[in-house]
Order: structure tokens, then C-alpha cells, then sequence
């Protein structure tokens, strides 16, 4: 097969477009399980909230109008007629010269259009003394003061999450549709590799790559990742991606052009046809994309680098359209340098781990250029991957891919 490398945002495109043009599942579901999925629609308040004017304050509820000549030598009395409980449904009218306890979140009866504090009135059996002019809607909670009936509280694609949830419960709706989470099958490919949780042994090593794959997705809201170790031969590595249990395949190693790299001649025998086969991206040029139906194969390089960064640049944008997410999750942020790492050749772009600092309205990044110091160290400590093309000039802002997953809070001793 012709390698054919194209650019990343044209590789992100195409899994977009694959992504749209395969329906993804739609769930009707209590509003407890949509938590931490996407709203597969507009959802809008059934009835404001409250639908009825309610007390703030623990008082009494009257007609401000009878206070209008009301002061602390000549106080309006009322007669005090019962309480309003926040259960309560329906309480019956105040008749002129009237009062009743409220409690807050009580509705307020016909008649009524405030509510005095209990501290700020003299109560002398039933007969209750306002020393002063009280305004209509104090201490009142309005009908639609939290929400109108209308009112749209998340848009198709959006997170439903737990004030979303809330707004929606309150405002009169118990289930919502939503994007069923994509199931994602991890395979790391090659003889040397062992299961995260087997002892020690000779020319082994464990399989760090899924730690990085598994845990980037469930950080994304991704939960439900089977993470396994797949032996480096064609036939075990075919057997494992001819399953349709998954929405989505994603291996690392094997994608390079020796001949112990199986892994496209695998999904070639397995029925994927390639979105594409290369890109003009370092590191990652020898990534490529496969889909068989409703599967999208994102096959990686094998070194820990190589997987961290691609998982940052394309796998997580894809893993939010196949939640359901509109646009992808997180967006490019612009970041100034200065100091340029060295650009790639021409039609190319790098990914260079870098730190991040607030100067004034600017984000200003540190590119990670110590080549001396352990490599492992750019992913723990990088808060942002800088796109440098060859044109990138110093000093000027960046297109730059963040890991808030490293963006560490101040440490208390």
C-alpha cells in the first residue's frame, strides 16, 4: 500500500467527518445516569422555577400596600391566620387586614406580595405590628426568578453535568437523551510487554503505554476502556481487531515499516479501510486511521512520547465527537515564545512539550528543550504541546494544544 502522509488538522477532519456520518447511540435515561455524558439535544425548562412566589426569610406574608402609612410610633397591625410550610399547596387568600406565618420557601396566598422578617415586627398574640413601609416582593422570590419556562439549559453536544442535571430536574424534566459513551478497546502491541499487574521477569517489560492511553480517556470521561497486552504476531493481533464490541480501537507499537510491524497488513485482513496512512507530524509519522463500520482504528507508534502527544493532538478530539461533543475537547489556545525550537522541514509540524505562565493578558510558554535531562520528564512536567511549523517565527503567539492534567495548584506544607 502507497504511504500517504497529510497534515494533522486534515487527519482530524476526516475523523470528524467518519464520526458524523455514523450515527452514534442515543439514551433516554433518569437523569442520575446522564452524568458525565452529552445531551443528544436541546433540552429546555418545562415550567419556571419557582412557579409560584415563595418567601426568602422565615416571617410573615401581607400586603405591602396596607403599610403605606406605617412608622415606628404608628405601627399597621394585621391578624396573624395560620402557617405556610414550604410543602404546603394551595394556601387559601388573605383576607384585607391579614398576616401569615411563612417559612422560607413557602408559597405566598393570594393577597400577599411581601414577606416581613420575623425580628423586624412585634407579634402580641395573633396580632402582628409593622413599624414601617414595607415595598412590594420583599423577601419574595418571584415565579421564574431561578429559571423561566423556555429557557434553554444545554445545547446538543454539551456536558450534562451536575448544575446542568440539577437545572433540569428542578425545572420539570426526569430523563434526558444522551450520546451513549464510546466503549474503546487499548491493546498494546509486542512480545516484550506484560500486563500491568504481572511479576517481573527477563527481556520483559510492563506495558506503560496503556496506563497513558486508558487514563488520558477516563480523565476525558471515557470510562469504559478494556486495556490489554497483544502478543506482536499478525494472526493474534488480526484475531483481536476483528471484535465489533468497541466503537473504538486503539493501538500502540508496531506502525513502522520493519518487517515485525504487523499492525496494518492486521487491519488491512481485518476489514478496516484507511482514513489515512501517515503524517507529516513529528513525532507521530507513521500514526495512521482505519475504519470497518461504525470501528475507528487509531493506530500509534509505540514510544511512550510519541503516544502521549498523540493522544493530546488527535485521539482525545476524536474521543470527544464519538461522545457526542460537537466541537472537541480542548481547543487550541494561542501561547507566545521566545525561544523557538528548531521548525520541522517544509509542509511539516512539531509537537514540543512546554510550561505555561500568565504575563498580563498572555499566555507565555517554555518550551522543554533539555535533551539532557530524563525524557520522561516532558510528560510529567508539560502543560502544553506548541504546534511549530516551518514557518513559526520567534516571538510570535502559537497554536498550542493544553494538559490541564498537569497544571498542579499550589502545594500546602
Amino acid at each position: 500500500m502507497t504511504q500517504e502522509r497529510i497534515s494533522r488538522d486534515l487527519a482530524l477532519e476526516r475523523i470528524r467527518h467518519h464520526i458524523h456520518d455514523h450515527a452514534r447511540h442515543v439514551q433516554d435515561l433518569p437523569l442520575m445516569d446522564c452524568l458525565g455524558l452529552l445531551s443528544a439535544q436541546d433540552l429546555f425548562a418545562v415550567h419556571s422555577t419557582p412557579s409560584e412566589p415563595r418567601s426568602t426569610v422565615d416571617g410573615f406574608a401581607l400586603a405591602s400596600q396596607a403599610t403605606r402609612q406605617a412608622t415606628a410610633e404608628a405601627p399597621t397591625e394585621f391578624t396573624v391566620n395560620g402557617q405556610i410550610r414550604p410543602s404546603t399547596i394551595a394556601p387559601p387568600p388573605l383576607e384585607p387586614g391579614q398576616a401569615v406565618s411563612i417559612l422560607t420557601g413557602g408559597p405566598l396566598p393570594a393577597g400577599a406580595d411581601c414577606v416581613v422578617t420575623s425580628e423586624s415586627v412585634t407579634l402580641a398574640g395573633s396580632i402582628l405590628k409593622v413599624p414601617r413601609v414595607v415595598v412590594p416582593q420583599e423577601h419574595v422570590r418571584a415565579v421564574g426568578s431561578d429559571l423561566k419556562a423556555g429557557t434553554r439549559i444545554v445545547r446538543r453536544g454539551e456536558d450534562l453535568t451536575s448544575p446542568v442535571l440539577a437545572a433540569l430536574a428542578v425545572s420539570g424534566a426526569i430523563r434526558a437523551k444522551a450520546y451513549r459513551a464510546p466503549k474503546v478497546l487499548a491493546l498494546a502491541l509486542g512480545n516484550e510487554l506484560d500486563a500491568l499487574d504481572a511479576a517481573p521477569a527477563p527481556g520483559h517489560m510492563p506495558a506503560d503505554n496503556l496506563l497513558l492511553v486508558a487514563g488520558l480517556l477516563r480523565q476525558r470521561n471515557v470510562a469504559d476502556v478494556t486495556a490489554d497486552v497483544c502478543a506482536n504476531n499478525l494472526g493474534e493481533i488480526g484475531r483481536r481487531l476483528g471484535t465489533d464490541d468497541y466503537q473504538s480501537i486503539i493501538t500502540t507499537g508496531g506502525t513502522g515499516p520493519g518487517q515485525r510491524d504487523f499492525i496494518m497488513q492486521a487491519a488491512l485482513e481485518a476489514g478496516f479501510k484507511p482514513l489515512f496512512t501517515g503524517l507529516t507530524l513529528i513525532p507521530g509519522k507513521s500514526m495512521f486511521a482505519a475504519v470497518r463500520g461504525n470501528t475507528l482504528l487509531l493506530a500509534l507508534p509505540g514510544t511512550p512520547w510519541a503516544v502521549f502527544a498523540l493522544m493530546h493532538a488527535l485521539v482525545l478530539p476524536a474521543m470527544c465527537w464519538l461522545r457526542g461533543r460537537t466541537l472537541p475537547v480542548p481547543g487550541l489556545i494561542l501561547a507566545r515564545t521566545s525561544l523557538l525550537p528548531g521548525g520541522p522541514q517544509l509542509g511539516w509540524e512539531r509537537l514540543v512539550p512546554c510550561t505555561v505562565s500568565a504575563v498580563g493578558a498572555e499566555l507565555h510558554a517554555l518550551p522543554l528543550l533539555d535533551r539532557t535531562r530524563e525524557a520522561r520528564l516532558d510528560m510529567l512536567q508539560a502543560q502544553g504541546l506548541l504546534i511549530v511549523s516551518d514557518k513559526a517565527e520567534t516571538g510570535e503567539l502559537l497554536p498550542m494544544i493544553p494538559i490541564w492534567e498537569n497544571r498542579r495548584g499550589h502545594r500546602l506544607d
